[in-house]
């Protein structure tokens, strides 16, 4: 998809954000998790035709990065959206001297898996009942070196 773009998230964008995390999340994040933010906060959208499509949240912090969540809408996945959102923050990221990206992820999450598994992370270790639901986490890098 060549049309879409990625601009920084903001609060006019929060409805359409919670309908993308709707679709993909067992339990979305509240709007206070959407709105949030630090100095190291790096939150993005991403638009196609002026409707916002995908939704990515991380950090870089003193030379390390972690990823948050991408999420893209249904009718848009399995279109490369999420690969050139997780390259973009790559670039980013190492831009800011980052020398890892870490992230957590569902081990009930196999689609989420093999996308990380993909794009050169590999797990580093379990978080044993992380999630609301009980499920482990995978605590996965990939580095920027």
């Amino acid at each position: 998809m060549k049309k879409i773009r990625i601009t920084d998230f903001s609060p006019e964008h929060l409805p359409e954000v919670k309908e993308i995390l709707s679709q993909n999340f067992y339990s979305p994040w509240t709007d206070h998790h959407i709105l949030s933010k630090n100095p190291f906060t790096v939150k993005k959208v991403v638009v196609f035709e002026d409707m916002v499509i995908g939704f990515f949240a991380g950090e870089v912090i003193f030379g390390e990065a972690s990823i948050t969540m991408i999420a893209v809408k249904k009718d848009f996945q399995g279109k490369g959206i999420g690969s050139k959102v997780l390259n973009w923050f790559k670039n980013y990221a190492g831009e800011k001297g980052a020398k890892n990206i870490w992230l957590e992820v569902s081990v009930n999450n196999k689609k989420a898996v093999r996308f990380y598994e993909k794009h050169g992370f590999f797990t580093q270790d379990i978080r044993k009942n992380y999630y609301s639901d009980g499920s482990d986490a995978l605590v996965m890098k990939c580095s920027l070196l």
